[in-house]
């Protein structure tokens, strides 16, 4: 269970925080929990509640719709009977004030998550919130091959930061909980075909949150291990350099894939020594003046927004970690009884409570640490080194929803533009079989695409390989192909349609994955269980979308493509870029 500290009071504060101890997850600050009997409010002031998207200690998060609005909102519910059980309601309630209060000062910002509006009904608080569909930041890392970022990458996600903060400083606002699972990824997108990924991010979480005179101080020690600052660790008294800290230590896991030291260096020359042993010689300069020691020896914001790092275009040139990775698209088939060459995805839940148990990143310091020397333990996903290791460790590979793969799609058709409602099936027709599906001068297919209303159409014959059925509608359109497809293909294969199992992929716009996987595979995890069917995530992006593999009965596809397609549509589409693509997808 988690253990409650006392610790000082903020400088203009009667009333002294006391923030829980809890073994993070590397998402949400607590674990799933069970909450009381009834949920938030299904309708409230024009909204309507969809998905559930994540949950906390009094908390839940889901997508919400609005009579006339064209994309989806998040809305966090607060459960005011939790909030009153705690031990201390004052200083709760104080809290979520705070945080409500900073927000609705926060005019709109293009690196900010924007609150829309706050109220409370029943028993319960709501903040509704601009929908952001990429995931959080450390979802996207550690879904990644090596879980590191290019310098171009972090660069450019960097620089996006600076001035998210810089505006939040300009405000009067220190965030005080700067981490990769604060930061959500809104757009992605190359700079060129093949190049490298550059993440549109917004800063979100104004739970820890304060306002600060720029004279004045903070006291509370509060944020997210292994992020805090020294001054902060130290129980002193602190500004808006924390965040600087803080910045520093999300973007040397960006490039490096494990947490600078497992033991404060107290000297700044052992600091300066794990940076330049763990990063390429452009991040260096950096690294060196956002992870000082000394507050007042850190970089300044606006410093950083003129620095050549975050400015220089050819990143390759400067970067000796570079890690691209070019696959062909025909390096995998996918066959109607799977996909070859990809990983097994784990168990729901099994590597969720292995990384729980194992990870240690917590929000505040305790006062008795169990490990001598250190404020914090270190086994961690992304694993700490030594600060006196003389190579970088080796990175962490913990991928709870997404498996790494290529597949033989190259007849996948990018998004339509405006449409969030459109997506896209393939089915896996047995090359055998495809006539059937035809008909006599692929007359019955085009019979499917009148019923459904929808585009349908087959691959065309490639060898002894199996071929694909196509579908691109909503969701509605998709269902009435597919059922006709699957049907036929039943009756080809002399099988009850009802109880034969099938593959299908379909394609998750990639603005939109991290609505589908959720922190830590929460949403994935919730579709398996509620649909029946198995479904795979891929990291592979294929003119922009994601593959997602979906097997099981048809009702069971069906149930869970409905899941996705709710998740999904919610999200705003990112126009597209009309230079053309490579014919190999590269993958970094």
């Amino acid at each position: 269970m988690p253990s409650s500290v006392d610790v000082i009071a903020d400088s203009d504060s009667d009333v002294a925080e006391v923030v829980d101890v809890v073994e993070s997850d590397g998402g949400d600050e607590v674990a799933e929990v069970n909450l009381p009997a009834g949920a938030p409010p299904l309708s409230f002031h024009g909204y309507r509640r969809g998905r559930e998207l994540g949950q906390g200690g009094s908390s839940q998060v889901f997508v919400c719709s609005k009579a006339g609005s064209q994309v989806g909102f998040a809305a966090k519910a607060v459960n005011l009977r939790r909030l009153q059980m705690s031990p201390d309601v004052e200083r709760e309630w104080k809290k979520l004030c705070r945080e409500v209060e900073i927000w609705k000062q926060l005019p709109a910002h293009p690196n900010i998550v924007q609150l829309i509006d706050s109220f409370q009904e029943g028993g319960w608080f709501l903040m509704v919130l601009e929908l952001v569909g990429g995931g959080d930041l450390f979802t996207v890392l550690t879904s990644r091959p090596n879980s590191r970022f290019l310098d171009r990458e972090a660069a450019f996600v960097g620089n996006q930061l600076v001035q998210g903060l810089s505006f939040l400083h300009g405000r009067g606002v220190v965030h005080r909980d700067v981490k990769l699972e604060n930061v959500l990824v809104a757009s992605q997108k190359r700079a060129y075909a093949s190049g490298p990924l550059l993440y549109s991010v917004k800063i979100t979480d104004f739970g820890l949150s304060r306002l600060l005179d720029p004279a004045s101080y903070a006291q509370s020690t509060v944020g997210t291990q292994p992020y805090c600052a020294p001054e902060v660790l130290r129980k002193g008294s602190y500004n808006f350099s924390a965040d600087v800290w803080c910045l520093g230590v999300l973007l040397f896991v960006l490039l490096s894939g494990h947490f600078p030291f497992s033991i404060l260096p107290v000297e700044q020359s052992d600091m300066d020594r794990i940076i330049e042993s763990s990063v390429g010689r452009g991040a260096k300069g950096v690294l060196i003046g956002l992870l000082q020691l000394q507050p007042e020896l850190r970089s300044t914001l606006s410093e950083l927004l003129h620095h050549k790092w975050f400015q220089e275009d050819e990143w390759e040139a400067i970067n000796p970690l570079k890690r691209h990775r070019t696959l062909s698209t025909s390096d995998v088939a996918v066959t109607q009884s799977g996909i070859s060459n990809v990983e097994a995805i784990p168990p729901a839940n099994a590597q969720l409570e292995e990384c729980k148990a194992s990870s240690p990143v917590f929000e505040e310091v305790e006062e008795n640490s169990p490990f001598p020397g250190s404020p914090f333990p270190c086994d961690s996903p992304l694993h700490c080194p030594s600060p006196f290791d003389d190579g970088i460790a080796s990175p962490g590979v913990w991928t709870p929803f997404a498996v790494e793969a290529t597949l033989k799609l190259s007849d996948v058709q990018p998004p339509v533009d405006l449409q969030p409602d459109y997506m896209q099936v393939h089915l896996v027709i047995p090359d055998r079989f495809a006539g059937f599906i035809l008909g006599k001068n692929g007359l019955r297919i085009q019979k499917t695409a009148s019923k459904s209303g929808c585009k349908v159409w087959m691959t065309s014959r490639n060898g002894s390989q199996d071929r694909r059925v196509i579908i691109i509608g909503n969701y509605k359109q998709c269902k009435v192909a597919e059922q006709i497809v699957h049907e036929q293909l039943s009756t080809a294969m002399q099988v009850d349609w009802q109880d034969a199992q099938t593959d299908i992929i379909l394609f998750v716009r990639s603005e939109a994955a991290g609505m589908v996987t959720g922190k830590q595979g929460f949403v994935l995890n919730q579709i398996r269980k509620q649909s029946g069917a198995q479904l795979q995530l891929l990291r592979d992006e294929v003119q922009s979308t994601r593959p997602c593999i979906i097997s099981g009965t048809l009702q069971s596809i069906l149930k869970a493509q409905k899941h996705i397609f709710e998740l999904v549509g919610a999200v705003p589409v990112v126009p597209r870029s009309t230079a053309p693509e490579s014919s190999h997808v590269t993958f970094l």
